[in-house]
């Protein structure tokens, strides 16, 4: 792409490839043992917009080849609710695809208010992608103690994908710790109510992280993750072979695996 893209880093907005990914520095209220967020090289903070003035300025300046806004990469999107929609119906009409990720319950009239948002994205040949983030059910508790339960976000992507909206489920970070009875549980649960699922590494900061010790199988590389801001170096951490277990029960359940959120909405774009 042949424009400046320092202006937009700058300002929290990391464009990779065709999609610009919104860093907001509004902290997260879940504290998810697992979360990447408060070890970046920015301070989050609360009480700020989850856009600022500028981002809007420069998301409405994004040159065509950038296709996708994907909202709420540094903080969970639906905490402040209404201004999350009033985002949401701001950014509907401008010509790109739109994609969010949640771990809160919707209720049934705020899910038929983002269902006029995918309305309004459609006129223009454009994609809304609603994903749900279930990274685990039996150890939920271990891992997300103030996320609310995995019943309730499962029963929230079936009612938004009831409500003709495309959804995704979200088994991100894959954990390592998650036995593969357990993946076959979260697969078996929602299967019925998404247009794919997509996951992806364990980010930590740090390799003494109580929940991966003595863990067996487990592959470790120091690296910047291509879709955080530039100056973040963590460490990957997998599970030998999780990610091909993981393709293979989805693959037995007649579904489909992306490599990630971006990957989906290219292919949900197709006509």
């Amino acid at each position: 792409m042949s424009f400046e893209k320092k202006p937009f880093e700058n300002a929290g907005l990391k464009i990779e490839g065709d999609r610009v990914l919104t860093y907001s520095k509004l902290s997260c209220p879940l504290d998810c043992t697992y979360c990447f967020v408060d070890d970046m090289n920015f301070n989050q903070e609360r009480g700020v917009a989850y856009l600022s003035q500028e981002q809007y300025d420069l998301l409405n300046r994004l040159p065509k080849e950038v296709k996708t806004i994907m909202l709420g990469c540094d903080t969970e999107f639906f905490q402040q609710k209404e201004e999350a929609i009033q985002i949401l119906e701001n950014l509907a009409e401008q010509g790109r695809d739109l994609s969010v990720v949640t771990k809160l319950p919707l209720s049934k009239e705020y899910i038929q208010r983002m269902r006029d948002v995918s309305d309004e994205v459609s006129k223009n040949g454009n994609v809304f992608t609603f994903s749900v983030s279930l990274p685990c059910i039996n150890s939920s508790l271990v891992w997300e103690p103030k996320v609310p339960s995995p019943e309730k976000r499962i029963n929230t992507l079936k009612e938004v994908y009831e409500s003709d909206i495309k959804t995704l489920l979200a088994l991100r970070p894959l954990l390592p710790t998650v036995s593969d009875e357990e993946l076959e549980d979260i697969i078996f649960q929602t299967k019925d109510y998404q247009y794919g699922y997509y996951s992806g590494p364990l980010y930590l900061k740090s390799l003494d992280h109580p929940s991966i010790q003595n863990v067996p199988d487990l592959m470790i590389e120091e690296v910047q993750p291509h879709w955080m801001p530039e100056g973040n170096i963590f460490f990957k951490v997998e599970r030998k072979g999780q990610m091909e277990t993981l393709a293979e029960i989805v693959e037995s359940h007649g579904q489909r695996l992306y490599t990630g959120a971006a990957d989906a909405i290219n292919h949900l774009r197709r006509p």
